[in-house]
This record gives structure tokens, C-alpha cells and sequence, in this order.
């Protein structure tokens, strides 16, 4: 799902191995010259080898590697399926994508990605460690169990980055603002106000729950 974190896993996996991480942007990678692409894409997957042990996370993969009948962008995934496969040094790759199923069949089948995980809207359990993680970042306070049932019902088909952005706002009114007093009042009139991705294109959710229901491993535990 959009706004779900999927570009802190791939940070967060570098973290964890102790590796840099290097993002690759498919889009820098096309040129208007006749195997310019294929060239730069070649230099960009030499230097992860050349750097690695490393994470080289490809971002929003579906653009540059869509299911389109262009012989540019086959040649480029023929490329990267070949690396992909032969490639000896010590490199994790990592690929998000909020529109997997514009991706070629070839390069999502079983045996080119080890895995692939389905990270949906935040679940209750979720949403409860997201407002206190964000509520302590921004606001600097705990909010309080009543406080926190109403908010984690509020925010029902939010997004992570919903909630992140909420309570950023709700900071920025505060410092315009210091003689507000009922933060409590301030925070749910906030959250009550959002309109959620869930609720702005509830097609394009259930389109993507679909998919990953059936072809991925959920990734919320």
C-alpha cells in the first residue's frame, strides 16, 4: 500500500546487516539515446558489485521495469533478470512497488525475488504502536488508553504516513499557536478530519489486497 513504510524496510534491512545502502532510481536510468539505458543501467549494477557488501534498493520498480511492449524497457529487464541471477557478490536487493501487477510476470515469478512481502493499511495492533511512536516524536507526550481506543477506531484505513502526517500538522499548530489548550480535543478533531487513501480510492485498496493476498507473504506479523 502507498504510505506503508515500504521505503523504511528497505533502510531498516541495511540497519540491521550493518551495510550501506544504495537506491537506485529506474527513471535516472533512461536515456534518449540509442543503449544509453542499457548502458546505465549496466553502470549502476557494476557499482553495487564494485560496492558491495550493500542493500541496492530499486524504488518504485514498476516504472522503469513495466509490463509495456517497449524493446527498450524488454532489453532492460533481460538485463537485470541476467545480473539478478549471475551475480556472485554480496549484494541484498530489495525492490518496492505500490503497482506490482503492472510488473512483467517474468520478473515477479518464483526464483528471481527470494520473496515477496504484501505490506498493507496498518492493523489495529499497528496503528496503536504508530500513534504512540509519532505522538512521542512530535507532540513529546504519552497519550493516555482512553485516548489512545478512540484514536486507533478513528484511524481505521489509515496509512502510516496519514497518521505521521496528522500529528506533524497538529505539532505545527501548536508552535503557531501555544495558547491552544486541549491537545486531547485537538488531536481527534485532526484525525477525524483526514481523508484516507482507504477512503479516496477504495477500488485501487481492494485491486491491491487482491493481488497480494493471493501471490505474497503478509508482512504484518
Amino acid at each position: 500500500m502507498p504510505g506503508c513504510g515500504k521505503s523504511l524496510c528497505s533502510k531498516a534491512t541495511a540497519s540491521v546487516f550493518n551495510i550501506p545502502l544504495y537506491r537506485l532510481d529506474l527513471a535516472t536510468v533512461q536515456g534518449q539515446y540509442v543503449g544509453q539505458s542499457e548502458q546505465q543501467l549496466k553502470e549502476a549494477l557494476d557499482t553495487a558489485e564494485f560496492v558491495s557488501p550493500c542493500v541496492l534498493w530499486i524504488d518504485e520498480i514498476e516504472k522503469g521495469f513495466n509490463d509495456s511492449k517497449s524493446s527498450v524497457t524488454s532489453k532492460l529487464i533481460g538485463q537485470f533478470l541476467f545480473w539478478l541471477q549471475e551475480c556472485k557478490k554480496p549484494v541484498f536487493v530489495i525492490a518496492t512497488a505500490n503497482s506490482i501487477e503492472s510488473l512483467p510476470p517474468e520478473l515477479v515469478r518464483k526464483g528471481r525475488f527470494d520473496e515477496i512481502f504484501f505490506v498493507d493499511l496498518p492493523n489495529i495492533n499497528e496503528r496503536k504502536e504508530l500513534l504512540k511512536l509519532y505522538s512521542n516524536k512530535y507532540l513529546k507526550v504519552e497519550i493516555g488508553e482512553n485516548l489512545q481506543n478512540k484514536l486507533i477506531e478513528i484511524t481505521e484505513g489509515f496509512s502510516s504516513a496519514d497518521i505521521e502526517a496528522t500529528m506533524r500538522a497538529i505539532t505545527y499548530k501548536l508552535i503557531a499557536n501555544p495558547e491552544l489548550k486541549s491537545l486531547e480535543e485537538l488531536i481527534v478533531n485532526e484525525l477525524s478530519r483526514v481523508v484516507s487513501l482507504s477512503k479516496t480510492n477504495p477500488e485501487k485498496i481492494q485491486a491491491i489486497r487482491a493481488w497480494g493476498k493471493e501471490r505474497a507473504i503478509n508482512a504484518s506479523k
